[in-house]
């Protein structure tokens, strides 16, 4: 933008959306997880996040700001986990007849 001939500069904001509702990223990583065991699945885990947190820190959120990120991540991750073992409603209504 000109005025006068001087440059007007906008601040730039950058918004980043939540961790926890990145569905590729929150699917990827469940399915990972299901792939691996032991250490090597904690080894990713923790590689994972670290990357996660590494992220938002450069973008400049706060401490408290990338910890409930983290944690709301980790509960989508443990939620799709968990919907990769539930029964379809077509094993279950087969399964009753």
């Amino acid at each position: 933008m000109h005025s006068d001939g001087f440059v007007l500069r906008a601040t730039e904001t950058i918004i980043n959306f939540p961790l926890a509702h990145r569905r590729y990223l929150v699917r990827s990583a469940a399915c990972r997880l299901d792939q691996l065991n032991g250490q090597a699945a904690t080894d990713f885990w923790k590689t994972l996040c670290s990357r996660l947190k590494a992220e938002l820190f450069e973008t400049g959120h706060s401490y408290e700001d990338v910890r409930r990120e983290i944690l709301a991540f980790q509960a989508e991750v443990h939620r799709e986990l968990l919907l990769l073992y539930e029964p379809v409603c077509n094993e279950l209504s087969v399964a009753a007849t």
